[in-house]
């Protein structure tokens, strides 16, 4: 192994021992938070899947662990006592003995189906076989070293039902190592603005077959890195908007080989998802006009940024920079641009704004949060990425401060007719999301639209306006869309009240 190589591993065991023994507050948190919902989750779903209805994918190669195989096993099997559900487990060329003999044994149950093939295909091609085999009207991919929750076929099968049989869906996600489950995400509804940004849909897919074969899931050799992302990105293509399941179902274990403790452990990985990311902008013909570089602000990893030429604002837009505003960039006018045309139903794009000690004041804002309108990651360090790196992700809003925005001149227009007495200038991103929000329109928040002020914009909106806005906007608040049920609403991203998760 290169020295360097040798140093990330350790690097990595260290973390991971240090994870799995030494557990932070938040750590502790979860855990808690996890025990109280799990227990309040029970009477919520309590009906099992309909036979023939889920279809589980799991491709299955010689570096997979027999222990996780079989951990993931059992936790399957205690959920699916009528068989109702089918697994379909795809033997990736596996010549070692343990493993192959788990896999025969496996063949006992009626309802599990294992595919063989002599040699190593892929990872793409082994869940394009799994899907082939497959015969539920959903199927649902997970690796074989993850872990299902014990209610998570139930769970799935419930919204399924409620949600009126989509396309596609995904839930939310949390890590393992060891017992030790830890770094719940939370993940927005849809948006289209971070799924650019990062495959955040992922983990666990619950994905109509049918129409998965329709679009030809999982045939891209060049996203063999990124197999789900591509799958989800044909959806996108296609006009179908993934349905967002609230509830963590789904496990990531991490250990030395997985991509849940180093993204660096399967380096083809960047070169697949710039492959996902160029088939949006083939299928959206937007090929000509943009590069897909690495963000410059993570640092190389795999996290992309799309460039383009520099634009000059149109008369269609207004800009919005406060006198005390210095930007970073002398682009920001095309980052706002290319945000506009890469998602026509933004009506209005708002940066970052820290002060001259680094210490952010506002980067995207939320209805309800701190009351009215409020910033969940004002107060933290600009060099802190955030939660999950949102952060430093362009994502939609409910609303962005106009002290450094720019907003389409018809919107503007009607935000200016409705605005009631008593509204300023200082909140004036707060009501144009409003009017945004009703009418299915977009508001995005840009880490690259970005600037300097030591004049807190917090401090000049009076207490009487933010109850104003409370008064005429309570049908739409608090705002669920963006900043996920999980969350409170008084402590930036901290854990709410397990009760009070979707039902």
């Amino acid at each position: 192994m290169p020295f360097r190589g040798y140093i990330r591993a350790l690097k990595g065991t260290v973390r991971r021992q240090k994870d799995a023994l030494l557990p932070s507050p938040e750590v502790r948190e979860y855990e808690q938070w996890r025990e109280q919902h799990l227990a309040v989750r029970q009477s919520r779903y309590p009906e099992l899947p309909e036979p023939g209805l889920l279809s589980i994918l799991t491709p299955v190669w010689n570096g997979s662990p027999v222990n996780y195989l079989r951990a993931l096993a059992g936790c399957i099997a205690p959920q699916n006592p009528n068989g109702a559900c089918e697994w379909v487990i795809f033997d990736n060329g596996c010549t070692n003995a343990r493993l192959t003999g788990y896999l025969q044994s496996l063949q006992e149950r009626s309802w599990i189906k294992l595919i063989h093939s002599p040699k190593n295909i892929g990872i793409a091609n082994g869940l394009r076989q799994c899907l082939e085999q497959a015969s539920g009207r959903y199927v649902l991919p997970v690796d074989g070293d993850d872990l299902l929750y014990p209610d998570a076929l139930r769970v799935v099968a419930a919204w399924i039902k409620r949600a009126g049989s989509p396309a596609l869906l995904y839930t939310d996600e949390d890590k393992v190592i060891g017992r030790r489950y830890y770094q719940p995400y939370f993940k927005p509804d849809w948006d289209p603005v971070l799924f650019l940004n990062s495959a955040y849909i992922a983990h666990l897919g619950v994905i109509d077959r049918v129409k998965a074969l329709e679009l030809r899931a999982y045939s891209d050799p060049a996203a063999e890195g990124s197999a789900d992302w591509d799958l989800f990105m044909r959806f996108f293509l296609a006009g179908y908007a993934p349905v967002h399941i609230p509830e963590v179902v789904y496990s990531w274990r991490v250990h030395g080989q997985s991509t849940a403790d180093d993204a660096a452990s399967k380096p083809y990985i960047h070169a697949s998802q710039k492959a996902v990311l160029q088939r949006f902008l083939d299928g959206r013909g937007y090929a000509p006009q943009y590069e897909i570089e690495y963000s410059p602000l993570l640092g190389g990893a795999a996290h992309w940024h799309f460039t383009t030429r520099a634009k000059q604002l149109p008369d269609e837009f207004v800009s919005f920079i406060g006198e005390d505003v210095r930007p970073d960039r002398t682009d920001w006018a095309s980052e706002a641009l290319s945000i506009f045309e890469l998602h026509p139903d933004t009506v209005m794009v708002g940066g970052r704004i820290r002060n001259s000690r680094g210490i952010i004041t506002e980067a995207g804002r939320h209805f309800g949060f701190g009351g009215a309108c409020g910033c969940p990651n004002r107060g933290r360090r600009a060099d802190d990425p955030g939660y999950f790196a949102q952060m430093w992700k362009q994502r939609s809003v409910s609303a962005v401060l106009t002290q450094f925005a720019v907003i389409r001149s018809e919107f503007l227009a009607e935000v200016q007719r409705t605005l009631p007495n008593g509204a300023s200038a200082a909140f004036l991103g707060a009501w144009a999301g409003a009017l945004a929000f009703r009418q299915g329109k977009r508001v995005v928040y840009s880490p690259f639209l970005s600037g300097v002020s030591d004049l807190d914009w917090e401090t000049l909106i009076s207490d009487s306006e933010k109850q104003l806005f409370l008064e005429k906007n309570a049908s739409i608040i608090p705002d669920r869309r963006f900043y996920p049920v999980g969350f409170s609403l008084t402590r930036p991203f901290g854990l709410g009240d397990p009760a009070c998760r979707a039902s």
